[in-house]
């Protein structure tokens, strides 16, 4: 295992390309609704966060996609939800280059 993740490393550094997080859709993000789309809606159009956790009480979703290619940042995008104590978004904000 850690040849394998050793050789990943070795591979993506001398190709230059480095992708860091996991790539998730950016089109179904024009259908969330504060206060209507629901924590499994999110689930289902986005996948496994790369991070969960809490701001001010309330469960916060986190993905994140960042592609670096020779040094330079070719491509990111960050969504991160908010979600209301019934488990419906209640704000969230998305940015991508």
């Amino acid at each position: 295992m850690r040849r394998w993740l050793l050789a990943v490393i070795l591979f993506s550094f001398s190709s230059g390309c480095i992708p860091i997080g996991r790539d998730f859709p950016a089109t179904p993000v024009r259908n969330i609704e504060n206060n209507k789309t629901t924590q499994q809606q999110i689930f289902a159009a986005f996948g496994e966060p790369v991070r969960r956790g809490l701001e001010n009480g309330l469960e916060t979703w986190t993905y994140s996609y960042h592609y670096y290619e020779l040094g330079q940042l070719k491509d990111s995008k960050e969504l991160h939800v908010v979600f209301n104590k019934n488990n419906t978004v209640k704000s969230y904000s998305f940015t991508a280059r």
